[in-house]
């Protein structure tokens, strides 16, 4: 279950996003996965993930009802996490975690897998519910690295009168929105050529009754 909110964000407040995280150091994405003994530890695995990331940081645990964010990008992502979650979702959300930069090149890419795994997060009774992606490079700039949602091999359905060809085709605009629930199998497909850079939040609330 997603939403998309298309080319939401103008392009070249896209570009600068972009040159603005490319400031900070990337570093090799990790995935998160559970020892034998239990506990979980955090390892580079490129069979399952190729990806170099960083975090964007916030001052202070943002809550769901705060209109004020440490960096415009939190302000901006936290926008269209809430709106999304009015017309669609109306989930109880508390706060939502760093807003992670990404860039995939070289083949990077993310197979199959969920945001709320049971390790993501730390504290008791919380879970991940929503994860909100912004898409901030121009298509034409790079080929695969598509953001692909689990449906058992079947084409994008149609929604209404919107067929699955544009739905996918919004979903990878530059400036376009995607919020979709942190259970959903979710997946982004191999970088062919060029580079994609994104822009990914989640959400914590308490555990679903």
């Amino acid at each position: 279950m997603f939403y998309v909110f298309p080319k939401a964000v103008k392009p070249d407040i896209c570009d600068q996003i972009v040159e603005d995280c490319k400031q900070n150091i990337l570093v090799n994405a990790s995935i998160k996965v559970c020892s034998q003994d239990g506990t979980i530890v955090s390892r580079n695995d490129p069979e399952v993930r190729k990806t170099s990331i960083n975090f964007i940081d916030i001052e202070e645990r943002a809550g769901y009802h705060s209109t004020i964010q440490s960096h415009d990008v939190n302000k901006l992502v936290w926008h269209f996490l809430r709106e999304a979650n009015k017309i669609q979702f109306n989930y109880d959300l508390t706060y939502f975690q760093p807003i992670q930069f990404g860039e995939y090149k070289d083949g990077g890419f993310y197979g199959w897998h969920r945001d709320d795994d049971g390790n993501a997060i730390d504290e008791p009774n919380e879970i991940r519910k929503l994860t909100a992606v912004l898409a901030v490079s121009n298509p034409d700039t790079f080929e695969g690295g598509e953001l692909q949602f689990y449906t058992g091999d079947r084409p994008m359905e149609d929604m209404g009168e919107i067929t699955g060809e544009q739905i996918t085709n919004d979903i990878k605009a530059q400036g376009s929105v995607i919020v979709f629930d942190s259970r959903d199998w979710h997946r982004v497909t191999p970088v062919t050529k060029g580079v994609r850079h994104s822009i990914v939040c989640w959400t914590v609330g308490p555990n679903f009754k």
